[in-house]
């Protein structure tokens, strides 16, 4: 399922969606987006990431499931410069289809 994103580190999520997250190993990234990065702007993150530690931030690296592959769509900076440490796992999300027993269905009370 594909992420739709509206602007930096937000995704779009219809009502039949839910967002999942977790720590996955990074060998098993790939970037969706192949456009030129700036130095800087990954030297800033990788700066970021230098300060706090193994800890994740939210929003966390933004992407979806292709097969075995997690494809990178917001959060690049993020995953190079993790990339640059040497780090084996990283944190992401991705939206799954909500299975038809998780929905909930609210009711107002008068």
């Amino acid at each position: 399922m594909s992420v739709s994103v509206a602007e930096d580190r937000s995704m779009c999520i219809q009502p039949d969606q839910v967002v999942k997250s977790d720590w996955i190993e990074i060998d098993c990234c790939k970037l969706g987006n192949h456009a030129m990065m700036t130095p800087e702007a990954v030297e800033k993150k990788w700066r970021r990431l230098l300060q706090q530690g193994d800890a994740a931030c939210w929003p966390p690296i933004v992407g979806h499931w292709e097969g075995e592959r997690f494809i990178v769509c917001d959060g690049r900076h993020e995953y190079i410069a993790s990339l640059m440490l040497g780090r084996t796992r990283i944190y992401v999300a991705w939206l799954e289809k909500k299975m038809e027993s998780t929905i909930h269905v609210f009711r107002e009370v008068s």
